[in-house]
């Protein structure tokens, strides 16, 4: 046994064991290993810190998607609808009473029969025996068409015109449900629809005239 003491201190009994060197002191025991509670409540801190953060981004996604503004869906385009021509007028009849072998001449921008001949935009030529009248365009018409009814818009008159327009020096038959598509030169110009309605004796005629608003 070995005394020893530390200065201000009772002196301590230590135990010795003999040796090949001698007298030594014996060394204090290793110590043992941490007590598995420490780890364990460690583990439990890592993992609730972990679920918090992850409770929080789950928090965060759900209010940006509660407030982020809804996808706007692409409105459908609606198909261009086709240009409707405003009606200037509508079914004026127009009557032609001249005699045989004689003129007449029709305003369409009015419209009127027995225009003078600077402003008309038909002539009338009437014929002697059976032949019958004739129809041409006369100087204030810029284009026209001669078409077999009457069963025409203004769309189907401008493609008539575009499509078979009336030649200079062409006419068009007098007779009963024959028509004609005039384009007027005037400004504003007027798209005319022009029905044969009868035909008398003598020259006598029957005309309803139907005019749109010409597109520019």
């Amino acid at each position: 046994m070995v005394t020893r003491r530390k200065p201000g201190t009772a002196a301590e009994q230590v135990p010795w064991y003999p040796t090949d060197e001698g007298p030594t002191e014996r060394l204090p025991p290793p110590a043992g290993p941490r007590p598995p509670g420490r780890r364990l409540a460690v583990a439990a801190l890592v993992v609730g810190l972990l679920a918090l953060l992850a409770s929080g981004a789950a928090a965060f996604l759900l209010h940006r998607l509660s407030t982020a503004p809804a996808p706007v869906s692409p409105r459908p385009v609606a198909a261009r609808s086709s240009t409707v021509l405003p009606v200037t007028y509508a079914k004026e009849a127009l009557n032609v009473r001249i005699g045989c072998a004689a003129l007449a001449y029709l305003d369409l921008d009015e419209p009127r029969a027995g225009a003078a001949e600077r402003v008309a935009d038909l002539r009338y030529d009437s014929r002697c025996g059976s032949t019958p009248p004739r129809l041409s365009l006369a100087a204030g018409a810029a284009a026209g068409s001669g078409v077999p009814n009457a069963n025409l818009d203004a769309k189907g008159c401008l493609r008539a015109i575009r499509t078979g327009p009336l030649g200079p020096g062409a006419s068009v038959a007098v007779r009963r449900g024959a028509a004609l598509c005039v384009l007027t030169a005037a400004e504003p110009a007027k798209l005319v629809l022009v029905e044969i309605t009868e035909v008398g004796g003598a020259g006598t005629a029957g005309l309803r005239a139907t005019s749109w608003l010409a597109p520019r």
